[in-house]
C-alpha cells in the first residue's frame, strides 16, 4: 500500500521544484530578494519537503481521507485557485499584473495540487475502472464516424475555399462569439451539476421545474442588466439626441411601423407584411406599453429569455440535464456579449425588433416538439408537430426548406415503414397547412394571388439570381414575373454558378456556427472593451486556432455520437434543422452576421453535449455511475399513429388555426384613427394659418396627417451611413430632422432645422411641405393635441419644381 502511493507524493514534490525554479526566474526588484518572495519560497520548500517525507513514509491510513467531504473540498479549492489566478491576471491587468507574476508560480502549483488530490482521493475511494469505458463502444463508433465526416467537410472547405470565399451578392462577418471566460464558466456550471447528479438521488418533480425556471430568471436578469444606452450607436436601434430612448431603424423600423399600422386602423398599410406573427407580437406590445420603447424592449426580452430554456430542455432530452445547463449558459453568455457590443458592431439582439433571435427560439422550440413527436409517433404529437412547424413558417418563410430534411430523418425513425411514415407526413402536413391557410387566404384577398410573403421579399430573392446588381429589386416586375420561374430558368442556364453560391453560403452558415465558439485571441481583461476579432476574420486561421477548431470538431462529433447513442435518428433533429435552414440561406444567397443566428446555436449545442459526455467518461473511470445522466430512451416502437377517437384532438388543430389566424384577426381591431377628408383637413389647417391656403394652391405642395415616428436630428453632412439608408436619414448638405408620418402609408418627412427639436414621437401630426423625389420637405408642422406649431421657411414661397 505504501509503495503504491509513494509515486503520487514524489510527483507533487517534482511539481514543487518546477514551481520553485519558475519563481526564482522572475526578475527581482532592486537586485535583492524581498521578504514577500522569501515567504513564497518558504511555502513551496515546506510543501516539497512534506511530499518527500510522505513519499518515503506513506501514511498507513491514507484511505480515511477518501471521503466525500475531502473530495468536495479539494474540488472547491481547485475552482478557488483557478478563479484567483484568472482574476489576478484579467480583472485589472494594469494594477494586478505585477502581483500576478509573483504569485502565479505558487497559485498554479496549488491549483494543480488541488486537482490532483481530487482525482487521487477519488481513486482511493472508488478505484480506477478502465473496463467501465467499454460500455461506451457505441458512442465511440458513432463519434468517430461523425468526426470523419466533419473532418472531410473541413478539408473540403480548405481545398475549395467554398464557405470562406466572399460572394458578390451578400457577405458579412460571422456572428458574435462566446468569450473564452464565459465558455469555461458554462462548462464548469455544467460540470458542477453533473457532480450533483452523481451524488444525489433522482431529480424530483419540483427540482425539474426549478432548473428551467432558474435558467429563465438568470437569462432575464443578465440581459435586462445591460442598460438601454448600450444601443446608442447600434444599427437597428440607434439613440439620437435629444432623445434618450432607441427608435427602431431599417428592418426593425419596418416591422415596428407595420405593427403600429394595426393600432391606427391602416392594417399593414394595405399590403402583406413579412414575418406576420412577429409584427402581430409587436402590435400587442405597443397596445400594452404605447410608445415606451424601454418597456417594450424589456417585455420582448422576457419572452426571448425562453430561448436558453428551450435549449436546456432539448439538451436534457438528447443527453442530460448537465448538458442542457451547459448549452443554456452558452446561449445566455453569448447574448450577454451581443448586448454589450451592440454599439460596436452589427448585431441582432433581444433589444432589437428583428426576427433572427425570435426565429432561433422558434427553431429550438420546434426541434423540441419534433423530438417529442418522433419519440411518441402518435396522433396528438403529430398534430402538434405539424402546427408548431406552421407557426415557425409564420416567423420565417424559408424555414420551409427544413421540412424535406426533417421528413428524410423521420423516414429512418419510422424504421422505413413507408405506410406509417406517409400517414404521419400527411397528418403533419395537413395541420401545418391549416395553420398557415388563413394567412394564405388573407394574402389572396390583398393581391389576388396565392402568396406567403410580401412581394418585395420575393423580389430580393429574385435579384440574387443574377451576375450583378444583387439586391436591386427594381429589376423585378411585381405584376407579371414569377419568382419560381426566375429561379428555375437562371439555375438551368447557369447550374455551376448557382450550385457554387448555394454551397458557398451553406458552408458559410456552418462555419459561422463553429466560430460562435471562442478562438485564441488577445484578451485585455474583464473590464477592457471586448475584442471583436471575428469582425476582421478573413477566412484564415493561425496554426494554434487551426488545432483548436479540429479539437472543437472532435468534441462536437462526440456530442453527435452521444445523441445518436441515446435516441438514434431522433438525436440528429437539431442537426437536421441546421442543415435545412443553412440550405435555405444558400438558396436565398444570404449568410453570415445575423442571418446565421436562427441555427448557429447547433454547433455549441452538440459541443455542450460532447463536453459533458467526456466528463461522464472521466467519472466512470473513477467509479461514478450514469444514473440520472444518460437514462435510456423509452421504447415507442409499437406506438400506433392513430387512435380510435381522433376527433378528441380537434382542439389541437383549432388552437393552431387560431394562432395562424391572429395576424389576420389583428386587422380591423382598431378603427381608422385618421378619417378626415382632404377638404376637411385643409379647412382645419387654414384655421391655424391663413398662409396655408395659398401654399396649397401651388404645385408640388402636399398636406399629410398621421402618427409621427422615429424623429432624428442630423447636422450638415451627417446621417445614418448604410448601404440602403432611409431617405429621411440620408446624408444631406443641410441640418434637418427626419421622421415618418404613418397613415395609409409611411411618408418620409425631412424638416430643415438648425438645432435639435424634441418633436413628440408617436404623436398625431399634420405636415405641410413640398414633394421631393423620395421625401417631403416639411415647411410647417402642427401637433393638434398640444396646439404646437413648427415652421421652416416661409409659407408664402411656393415649392420649387
Amino acid at each position: 500500500m505504501r509503495k503504491s502511493h509513494a509515486w503520487f507524493f514524489y510527483l507533487c514534490a517534482t511539481e514543487g521544484v518546477i514551481s520553485l525554479v519558475t519563481l526564482f526566474l522572475i526578475p527581482s526588484e532592486g537586485g535583492s530578494i524581498s521578504l514577500a518572495r522569501l515567504a513564497l519560497i518558504a511555502i513551496i520548500i515546506i510543501l516539497i519537503g512534506l511530499w518527500i517525507v510522505l513519499g518515503l513514509r506513506p501514511p498507513q491510513r491514507l484511505d480515511q481521507f477518501a471521503r466525500p467531504v475531502f473530495i468536495t473540498t479539494s474540488a472547491l479549492l481547485s475552482l478557488t485557485f483557478g478563479l484567483l489566478l484568472f482574476l489576478l491576471r484579467y480583472l485589472n491587468p494594469e494594477r494586478f499584473l505585477p502581483l500576478f507574476e509573483r504569485l502565479s508560480p505558487l497559485l498554479w502549483y496549488l491549483f494543480i495540487l488541488s486537482i490532483q488530490f481530487t482525482f487521487f482521493l477519488l481513486f482511493l475511494k472508488n478505484g480506477f475502472h478502465r473496463e467501465s469505458l467499454q460500455q461506451n463502444k457505441n458512442i465511440y463508433t458513432a463519434s468517430i464516424t461523425a468526426f470523419c465526416l466533419l473532418l472531410l467537410a473541413f478539408l473540403f472547405v480548405s481545398l475549395t475555399k467554398l464557405g470562406i470565399t466572399q460572394d458578390s451578392a451578400y457577405w458579412g462577418e460571422p456572428g458574435v462569439a462566446i468569450l473564452g471566460w464565459q465558455f469555461v464558466m458554462a462548462i464548469l456550471v455544467g460540470a458542477a451539476f453533473l457532480i450533483y447528479q452523481f451524488s444525489n438521488s433522482p431529480i424530483s418533480s419540483l427540482q425539474s421545474l426549478i432548473f428551467p425556471l432558474s435558467i429563465y430568471l438568470t437569462a432575464s436578469a443578465l440581459w435586462l442588466s445591460v442598460p438601454i444606452d448600450s444601443l446608442r450607436n447600434s444599427f437597428y436601434a440607434p439613440i439620437t439626441p435629444p432623445y434618450t430612448t432607441p427608435f427602431p431603424y431599417s428592418d426593425a423600423g419596418y416591422y415596428d411601423y407595420l405593427s403600429q399600422s394595426l393600432l391606427i386602423g391602416t392594417d399593414y398599410l394595405s399590403g402583406i407584411p413579412p414575418r406576420p406573427l412577429y409584427v402581430t407580437f409587436l402590435a400587442a406590445l405597443h397596445f400594452l406599453f404605447g410608445q415606451d420603447y424601454v418597456k417594450i424592449i424589456a417585455a420582448q426580452t422576457l419572452v426571448l429569455a425562453l430561448f436558453p430554456v428551450a435549449l436546456y430542455l432539448l439538451g436534457a432530452k438528447l443527453h442530460s440535464r448537465a448538458a442542457g445547463i451547459t448549452i443554456a449558459f452558452f446561449a445566455i453568455f453569448r447574448e450577454l456579449t451581443t448586448l454589450w457590443i451592440s454599439s460596436n458592431t452589427r448585431t441582432a439582439s433581444t433589444k432589437m425588433f428583428v426576427t433572427d433571435f425570435t426565429t432561433a427560439m422558434g427553431v429550438a422550440l420546434t426541434c423540441l416538439v419534433a423530438v417529442w413527436w418522433l419519440e411518441r409517433r402518435d396522433t396528438k404529437s403529430t398534430l402538434i408537430a405539424g402546427g408548431a412547424f406552421g407557426i415557425l413558417l409564420l416567423l420565417r418563410t424559408q424555414s420551409l426548406i427544413i421540412l424535406p430534411v426533417l421528413f428524410i430523418l423521420a423516414f429512418f425513425v419510422y424504421q422505413k415503414r413507408i405506410k406509417e411514415w406517409v400517414i404521419a407526413g400527411i397528418t403533419f402536413g395537413l395541420v401545418m397547412a391549416l395553420t398557415i391557410a388563413p394567412w394564405l387566404i388573407h394574402n389572396y384577398t390583398v393581391t389576388g394571388k396565392i402568396a406567403f410573403d410580401d412581394p418585395a421579399q420575393m423580389a430580393v430573392i429574385y435579384s440574387q439570381y443574377s451576375f450583378s446588381e444583387n439586391l436591386d429589386i427594381s429589376q423585378f416586375d411585381f405584376e407579371s414575373e414569377s419568382l419560381g420561374s426566375r429561379l428555375l430558368t437562371f439555375t438551368l442556364a447557369n447550374p455551376g454558378y448557382v450550385g457554387g453560391f448555394i454551397a458557398n453560403h451553406f458552408l458559410n452558415t456552418q462555419i459561422g456556427g463553429l466560430l460562435a465558439l471562442p478562438l485564441i485571441e488577445q484578451f485585455d481583461g474583464l473590464l477592457a472593451p471586448v475584442n471583436l476579432y471575428w469582425i476582421e476574420w478573413s477566412g484564415t486561421l493561425t496554426w494554434y486556432n487551426l488545432v483548436l477548431i479540429i479539437f472543437y470538431l472532435a468534441i462536437i462529433a462526440i456530442g453527435i455520437g452521444a445523441s445518436w447513442n441515446r435516441l438514434k435518428w431522433i438525436g440528429l433533429i437539431p442537426l437536421a434543422f441546421n442543415v435545412g435552414y443553412a440550405l435555405a440561406n444558400g438558396i436565398a444567397r444570404f449568410s453570415s452576421w445575423r442571418y446565421n443566428l436562427p441555427v448557429d446555436w447547433v454547433a455549441y449545442f452538440y459541443f455542450g453535449i460532447g463536453a459533458i459526455e467526456i466528463l461522464t467518461w472521466v467519472s466512470l473511470l473513477f467509479g461514478g455511475g450514469i444514473f440520472g445522466v444518460r437514462e435510456l430512451a423509452s421504447d415507442n416502437t409499437n406506438r400506433k399513429l392513430f387512435d380510435s377517437k381522433i376527433w378528441k384532438h380537434a382542439w389541437v388543430v383549432a388552437a393552431f388555426v387560431l394562432v395562424g389566424t391572429s395576424p389576420w384577426m389583428a386587422k380591423g381591431l382598431a378603427q381608422p384613427r385618421y378619417t378626415t377628408t382632404d377638404e376637411e383637413l385643409k379647412e382645419r389647417v387654414v384655421a391655424q394659418s391663413s398662409a396655408v391656403a395659398e401654399f396649397l394652391s401651388h404645385p408640388n405642395s402636399q398636406l399629410l396627417e398621421g402618427r409621427l415616428l422615429y424623429p432624428r436630428f442630423f447636422r450638415r453632412d451627417d446621417g445614418i451611413f448604410s448601404a440602403h439608408p432611409w431617405a429621411i436619414y440620408q446624408v444631406r448638405d443641410f441640418s434637418r430632422l427626419g421622421f415618418l408620418v404613418l397613415n395609409d402609408q409611411a411618408a418620409s418627412i425631412v424638416f430643415p432645422a438648425n438645432k435639435p427639436l424634441a418633436l413628440p414621437h408617436g404623436a398625431d401630426v399634420i405636415v405641410l411641405g413640398c414633394t421631393r423625389e423620395d421625401f417631403v420637405e416639411a415647411r410647417w408642422i402642427f401637433f393638434p393635441e398640444s396646439n404646437e406649431t413648427f415652421e421652416s421657411g416661409s409659407l408664402t414661397e411656393p415649392c420649387s419644381p
